[in-house]
Parts: C-alpha cells; sequence; structure tokens
C-alpha cells in the first residue's frame, strides 16, 4: 500500500516537470513567433518605402527624360531657326575706307551699283574660306559716312566732276543689294564712329550674326573697342579686319583676328590732300578770260553751305587753286605754341580736310593760331585752361551786371551773336573788354554742357571740373556742377579741328 502511494506520487511529479517544460517551450515558441512577425512587419513597411521611393524616381526619371527630350527638340528647331536667320555684317568707316577711282567716276553714274556687286562677291569669297556651310548667308553691309564732306573732297581732288554724284553713287550702291546701305550721319565728328562702335557692341554677341568684316582699320579710335576681343579667340575669331588704306599699327598687332584686303573695291591709299598740279600756261590757253571780280565757289567743309551763288562754267584755273611755295618764297610763320603742340600729334586716317585745301585766291594768314576740341580715350570732352583772371576785370564784370540788374548774354560775348537780338533778357551793349572777357568764360565754364562728347568747338560751357583737372581735387565736391565729371579721363587721346581733321597723341 505504502509503495503503490509512493509511486503515485513520483507520477505526478514527473508530469508537473513535464508540463512546465511544455509550458516554456510554448512561451520560446510564442515569442519566437512574435519575434518573427515583429521584423515581418518592420520589412514590409521598409518594402512600402522603398517602392514608393522608387515610383517616386521612377515618375522623375521618366519625366526627366521627357523634358530632355523636349529640350533637345527646342535646342533643334533653335538651331535650325539660327542657321535659317544667319547672316554676315560688314561696317565700313566710309569716312576712310574710299571706294576705288573707277567705281567712283565710273559713266552715268553706275559705279555704285558696280562697287555693290564686287563687295558682295568679295565678302561671299572671304566668308566661304573660313565657313563650310556659309553658302545660303546673307550679307548685310552698313557703309557709314558724311556724305556732303566726302562728295565736297572728292570733287576738290578731281575724282568728281559735282559733289550730287556722290549722292547718286550712294544710291545705286544701295539698290544693287537689298541688304546694302550707305548711311549718311551728315557733318559732326565721329558722328560714323558712335555707330559703327554701338553696331559692333550689338552684333558681337548676336548667335545669328555669324561674321562681322570691320572696315575701320585707319583709324585709331577704334582700338579700344577691339581691345577686348583680342584674347577670346571665339569672338575675335568671328570678326575680319578690313584693311583698305594701311592699317593703323595697332591693328597690326591684334591677335587672333582674320583679316582681308578688297582691292578691287577699296583704294589702298589715302585720298590726296591736293588735286594734281595744272600748268599755269596750259590752264591760261584751255580758259578763257575772266572777269577781276569774278565770283569763286568756296563750299564750307563743315556745313556744305556754297558760299557764292555762281559756280564757275570751266574747269579749276591755275588762279584758284594755291600753288606750292617756291624755294625763294619763306614760309608762313608759325608760333611757338602751335609748332611745339603739333609736333606731338599725329594724323590718322585722313578723315578730314585740311584749311589749304578750300579753294581761294584770298591771301593766308600767317600766324593763324588753330583751334583745337580734345576728347581722351572714351571720347568725352576735354576742357583746355583758360587764361588767369585779373580782380579788376572780375569786379568790373560783376559791378556792372548789379547795376544793371542783368547777366551778360553768353551768346552774344562768347558765341558772337545772339539770335534774340533786342529782345534778349541779358546784357549786350556795351562790349566787353578783353579782360572781362576771360572773367565771363570762367563764369559760363562753371556750367556744364550737357553733351558730354560735344563736338561744337567754339562751345563756352564747362566739360570737365577744372578744380579737378588743375588741383587734381574739387573742394566743392557734390555741389559741383561738373561733378558728373569727376574722376574722368583727363589724358587728351585725340584733337579735333574746324574741318573735322582728327589728329592722335602718340
Amino acid at each position: 500500500m505504502v509503495g503503490l502511494l509512493s509511486m503515485a506520487n513520483y507520477d505526478l511529479n514527473n508530469y508537473l516537470r513535464q508540463m512546465e517544460s511544455f509550458r516554456a517551450v510554448d512561451h520560446a515558441r510564442e515569442n519566437l513567433v512574435n519575434e518573427l512577425i515583429e521584423k515581418f512587419s518592420s520589412l514590409m513597411r521598409e518594402h512600402l518605402e522603398l517602392k514608393s521611393d522608387y515610383l517616386s524616381e521612377r515618375d522623375n526619371r521618366r519625366n526627366y527624360q521627357s523634358r530632355v527630350e523636349e529640350v533637345h527638340r527646342a535646342m533643334s528647331e533653335h538651331e535650325r531657326q539660327v542657321d535659317s536667320s544667319s547672316f554676315v555684317l560688314a561696317l565700313i568707316d566710309g569716312d576712310g575706307a574710299i571706294f576705288q577711282d573707277s567705281l567712283l567716276q565710273a559713266a552715268g553714274g553706275d559705279g555704285g551699283s558696280e562697287a555693290a556687286s564686287r563687295l558682295y562677291h568679295a565678302i561671299h569669297s572671304h566668308i566661304s574660306t573660313l565657313y563650310s556651310n556659309s553658302g545660303n548667308w546673307p550679307v548685310m553691309v552698313q557703309v557709314y559716312l558724311s556724305l556732303d564732306k566726302l562728295a565736297f573732297k572728292l570733287q576738290q581732288i578731281g575724282l568728281l566732276r559735282h559733289s550730287s554724284e556722290m549722292r547718286t553713287f550712294a544710291q545705286r550702291f544701295s539698290v544693287n543689294q537689298p541688304l546694302f546701305s550707305i548711311i549718311d550721319v551728315g557733318q559732326g565728328k565721329e558722328r560714323a564712329d558712335h555707330k559703327i562702335k554701338e553696331m559692333l557692341r550689338t552684333f558681337s554677341d548676336n548667335p545669328t550674326c555669324r561674321h562681322i568684316i570691320f572696315g575701320g582699320c585707319h583709324d585709331a579710335g577704334y582700338l579700344l573697342n577691339l581691345d577686348q576681343f583680342k584674347h577670346n579667340e571665339a569672338k575675335a575669331g568671328r570678326i575680319t579686319l578690313l584693311e583698305s588704306t594701311p592699317a593703323y599699327r595697332g591693328f597690326v598687332e591684334l591677335p587672333n583676328f582674320k583679316r582681308a584686303n578688297f582691292d578691287d573695291v577699296f583704294r589702298n591709299e589715302p585720298l590726296p590732300d591736293f588735286a594734281p598740279a595744272i600748268s599755269t600756261t596750259v590752264a591760261a590757253a584751255q580758259s578763257p578770260p575772266h572777269p577781276a571780280q569774278s565770283p569763286v565757289v568756296v563750299r564750307s567743309l563743315m556745313n556744305g553751305s556754297m558760299m557764292s551763288s555762281t559756280p564757275p562754267v570751266k574747269p579749276v584755273v591755275a588762279a584758284v587753286v594755291s600753288p606750292s611755295p617756291s624755294p625763294s618764297t619763306p614760309a608762313p610763320s608759325v608760333s611757338a605754341t602751335e609748332s611745339s603742340d603739333d609736333s606731338t600729334w599725329a594724323s590718322v586716317g585722313n578723315t578730314g580736310s585740311r584749311r589749304a585745301e578750300s579753294i581761294s585766291i584770298a591771301p593766308s594768314k600767317a600766324n593763324t593760331k588753330r583751334k583745337y576740341a580734345y576728347y581722351n580715350k572714351l571720347e568725352q570732352r576735354l576742357d583746355e585752361p583758360l587764361p588767369a583772371r585779373d580782380r579788376a576785370s572780375v569786379e568790373a564784370l560783376d559791378a556792372r551786371m548789379k547795376k544793371n540788374g542783368k547777366k551778360m548774354c553768353n551768346n552774344f560775348h562768347l558765341g558772337g551773336s545772339c539770335t534774340q537780338g533786342k529782345f534778349c533778357q541779358f546784357q549786350h551793349e556795351p562790349k566787353l573788354t578783353p579782360g572781362e572777357l576771360v572773367a565771363l568764360r570762367y563764369k559760363a565754364r562753371s556750367l556744364a554742357c550737357n553733351n558730354r562728347y560735344c563736338e561744337d568747338i567754339d562751345c563756352y560751357l564747362g566739360h570737365q571740373c577744372a578744380n579737378e583737372r588743375d588741383f587734381g581735387n574739387c573742394r566743392y565736391d557734390q555741389t559741383c556742377h561738373l561733378r558728373a565729371t569727376h574722376g574722368m579721363d583727363k589724358a587728351k587721346w585725340v584733337r579735333v579741328d574746324r574741318d573735322g581733321k582728327e589728329e592722335y597723341s602718340p
């Protein structure tokens, strides 16, 4: 009985132990399953995130590819449009690049049409050596010049019979080719230069302008505009320097530019200063005697107006051509100031005409000092210092204005005339003494001219601050009437006389 009871107890404890082990295994299995479920859930979340990222990247990639294809199509269309709109531009300063004598003197005035044809073929031939696909590029030619001034010069040296022939030449030139134009810039200093420089600036970055022919190598004033391109092979390679007359030294030294000569279109030598000399004997034999009071035609180079209404009916006779001085005839004396000043200036391009070129039988005045307008490299007008003023004249001028209650008329006293006449609100009479005139010039110079590039050689207004020019600084600073000129380049680069002749500082 005892043995059965102990065995029963033994079996129960064993079962309990087994039950406990089963429970531990079940708990471990449950933990394992829970851990697996948690890891699976985490992996599902990561999968969903990666799937979302993938889908987003796929959409972005498809959108990017679509945009790339669209950009490629736009670029192809743009290149097609640029290629279809491509052209060649020729900018020519006609005051220095002169057409061949045979073209200017062609019978029937058809030389302009022939000149346009020759120039068109010369440009196409030159461009074809630079670009393989230039066959269909149109050529645009802009020739800027002072038509009346050049016409009178050509007539004066015998290349034209009448100045009106130049206008006919220009018309025939422009009609021959639809994109060819001779543009008359009128009278004035460097008007052609301003237009050519602006056209060069505008079209140098224009992708449809595939190449530029620049015809201004006779004028050193263009060097600054081309100097900015000399180290940029891409831009410089798109510009050809057209050398008609021998190029100014600075242009020869410019690297990376293309170069060309169109000798069958333009003269390779500057225009002569005078017409060929005519023998006095031959001229007298060919011309009938004229009355002593016969009028002589003299045309102003500055405004192109005729100073006598009676034109000569025969070729120019020896009496109206200034003969060269003979060895026994002493040359006119020149003041020391003028002589020493002229020695430091060099004429470039022969763009203007000398006073000696005017046809006149009046005796020349010796010791007449020429008047100049001075400009810096930026073509800004510079002022020459005025003579010293004396205190007595300044006080006399101020007292006169205070007494009459009116200021002096600058146009009358400094400009030489006043269009208002007796209706002018400023003082005219009595005339000022030389000392008072100097004092008045100082007052006028304190007022700023509204044109920094003023071409009026007789302008009496101020173009630069005298204090800064003479003393290095201006005590008036921001209250100075000429404060806009503070810091400007004060170095003289070019001077221009009344006839428009330009001379450059070496």
